[in-house]
């Protein structure tokens, strides 16, 4: 191991769980202990081992932006993991739609516990081989993952794969933010509704989406689901996005809506939810949508 690796596995950024406004990828990143951290990720060249909250371990690859944002700064998606922190309770069902890399599954899995259920769904081979790294560091019996990409329909597409730094941006549709294509990959599609039939799920509390386009589609795949469960949704809403894939803010919203839920945004001020007022565009926004007038946190 170099002195930069070494250095490296003893200086992440200590694990953060708490609203932080205005939140994005990168942010959070000033002062001298994220400047050195900075720098040695720039140096570094083999994955490692870091804490984070909720006693979880995760893998970093030295050339991946989510774990980057981990590494210099010890935080990601705070305000919406501070939300599901007053949410899941043991004994809950998560599904984690566009899972990534799995931290959004990891986390709910330390949630919901051994009589909780996690379902992860990630379409990219890649991604998900990084997901089953991820659970099985963590021991998690408790997360079933999906190969495939939440659809309104079963069958087969194609992914456009991002280069590993940009895996986050993979998408059923075209790059929004002038990522490079490194390759393409066909992959099964699947319907929300269909898993939660086959699995024979019983509940289902929350449904965190963020899959770079396809959230219109994936919503109506789902549609017995949001009759029957009401589940809790965490939306990435991106125009920018959606209209790759035929769709548009103002129709996912409406959609969601059409099952009576109602919309809250991250407050630019305290990071906590409050009611959304509807734009015309989004770019990049993550949302909330519950059903009924109870607001769970």
């Amino acid at each position: 191991m170099s002195l930069t690796d070494w250095l490296a596995s003893r200086m992440a950024a200590p694990a953060r769980l708490e609203p932080f406004p205005r939140w994005f990828l990168g942010a959070g990143e000033k002062g001298f202990g994220p400047k050195l951290r900075r720098s040695l990720w720039r140096r570094m060249r083999k994955p490692m081992v870091m804490p984070w909250i909720e006693n979880l371990q995760v893998n970093i690859e030295p050339n991946n932006e989510t774990c980057r944002s981990l590494f210099v700064t010890g935080r990601y998606e705070p305000n919406e993991l501070c939300v599901l922190d007053r949410v899941l309770k043991a004994g809950m069902v998560f599904v984690d739609v566009g899972a990534n890399v799995g931290l959004y599954s990891l986390f709910a899995a330390s949630k919901v516990g051994g009589q909780g259920i996690v379902v992860a769904i990630e379409a990219s081979s890649r991604e998900c081989d990084r997901l089953r790294r991820n659970i099985e560091l963590n021991g998690f019996r408790n997360v079933r993952v999906i190969q495939a990409a939440a659809s309104d329909r079963v069958g087969e597409t194609e992914l456009m794969v991002a280069p590993p730094e940009h895996g986050g941006h993979n998408t059923l549709g075209a790059f929004a933010y002038g990522t490079p294509v490194e390759s393409k990959e066909r992959v099964k599609t699947t319907r929300i509704d269909d898993i939660v039939r086959e699995r024979a799920l019983t509940r289902l509390d929350v449904i965190k989406m963020d899959i770079e386009g396809a959230e219109l589609a994936a919503l109506r795949g789902a549609e017995e689901t949001l009759r029957r469960f009401h589940p809790l949704l965490l939306l990435e809403v991106s125009d920018r996005s959606l209209q790759h894939q035929h769709a548009t803010s103002g129709q996912l919203l409406d959609h969601v809506a059409s099952f009576g839920y109602r919309m809250y945004a991250f407050d630019l001020q305290t990071g906590l939810p409050a009611p959304a007022e509807r734009k015309p565009y989004y770019d990049s926004e993550n949302m909330l949508a519950i059903a009924g007038n109870e607001v769970p946190w």
